[in-house]
């Protein structure tokens, strides 16, 4: 069986408007991404990509399009980290590499602390 580590696979999670980081640095973007940044958590979802710092050193790099509906990803993360390890994540080209980069560890979990 192929285990995936895509959100999107999970069904919780989607891209809004644009995935070019471009879009979210014209005036349309950014008003777009100040609305769900103040508003999207009253409906459930959380940008799970956020800037990388303190709180989320490792991961992927920000994503202003990708949201997560937390009361299913919350969840579905904790399942997926309670029961894949690197064993199940074969069977696609790159496979050997996921235990040496941490894939678990910092992409899958490394997300935005308020979605977890």
């Amino acid at each position: 069986m192929l285990f995936r580590s895509s959100r999107h696979h999970w069904g919780t999670d989607l891209d809004i408007n644009s995935v070019s980081p471009a879009y979210f640095r014209k005036p349309e973007g950014k008003k777009v991404y100040a609305w769900l940044s103040s508003n999207a958590s009253r409906f459930g979802f959380c940008q799970p990509y956020t800037a990388k710092g303190e709180k989320r050193p490792y991961g992927y790099e920000e994503e202003e399009w990708h949201w997560s509906y937390l009361p299913l990803s919350k969840g579905y993360l904790a399942d997926y980290l309670g029961q894949i390890t690197y064993a199940h994540i074969r069977g696609f080209a790159g496979a050997e590499t996921a235990a040496s980069l941490q894939v678990l560890e910092r992409f899958v979990a490394g997300i935005n602390p308020l979605c977890k």
